[in-house]
This record gives C-alpha cells, sequence and structure tokens, in this order.
C-alpha cells in the first residue's frame, strides 16, 4: 500500500501550482479534502483513495482496503493507515489533472526533501487523466 488523493474539476483547474510545479501545504489543504484520486505506483499498480474532510482516508487497491488518516505537514502531504506503513510526500502539479507524489526523505541537516524518483501518480476520477504513462503500463 501506498498513497494518493482526489479533487474536483474546478480545484484542478483553478489551483494556483503551475505542471511541474511543486505545491505548497496551503494548496494541498484545499486541493484533497472530500476527494478520490485514482492513481498508478511507479510499479505500475493501480490504486484508489478517498480523502474526507474530518482528516479520513479510505484506500482501495487490488490487494483490498484500508483506512487511515492524512494531513498536511508543512509542504509535504501525508498518510498512515491502520493495516500497512505510510509516509509523507512532496506533490507535484502536472498537468491539468495529474498530481505526482514523490516519497519525502530525509536530506542533508535531517531536513526532508523529495525522493530522486516519484512514488505515484494520481487524478481526480471524476475528470479525464493528464498523467503520463510509466513503461509498460497504460493509464
Amino acid at each position: 500500500m501506498k498513497l494518493l488523493a482526489g479533487l474536483p474539476l474546478c480545484v484542478v483547474l483553478c489551483l494556483p501550482a503551475a505542471a511541474g510545479q511543486r505545491m505548497f501545504g496551503f494548496e494541498m489543504e484545499k486541493a484533497f479534502p472530500g476527494q478520490t484520486l485514482d492513481g498508478i505506483y511507479d510499479d505500475g499498480a493501480f490504486f484508489s483513495e478517498t480523502y474526507f474532510e474530518d482528516g479520513s482516508i479510505r484506500y482501495h487497491d487490488v490487494e483490498g482496503a484500508d483506512s487511515g488518516e492524512w494531513s498536511v505537514e508543512g509542504d509535504t502531504f501525508c498518510t498512515f493507515y491502520e493495516g500497512a506503513q505510510g509516509a509523507c510526500f512532496f506533490v507535484e502539479r502536472d498537468g491539468d489533472n495529474c498530481f505526482t507524489f514523490y516519497e519525502a526523505v530525509e536530506g542533508p541537516g535531517g531536513k526532508p526533501e523529495p525522493s530522486e524518483t516519484w512514488t505515484s501518480r494520481a487524478w481526480n476520477r471524476t475528470g479525464e487523466s493528464t498523467c503520463t504513462s510509466p513503461p509498460g503500463a497504460e493509464i
């Protein structure tokens, strides 16, 4: 199990972050509550995750479902689950309806920084995905 979130079409199209630019915490706080994102991990596995306004999560993939909590901590988006480990992520906008998640890892001096490769990509299920397909996967 890994991560993700969703947004209404207007929120997706109206967010201030431009494609390929990292989102700030306040943008994530506005974008993700009450939304469902469908997504794909870097290994090609698909998932779906709903972010409820009360901070709870409902996660689904081919292996089953899980619940947990989501939050925004600084400029990272965090997801933690009852049955699996969670993590915090830096998020970039990629087109009108795509969010690319990079796991937050410890950088120099202990400050979090994004991992070198993306962990997952997701899009609001109410709109057409603008995510690019990883090798061997079709979105």
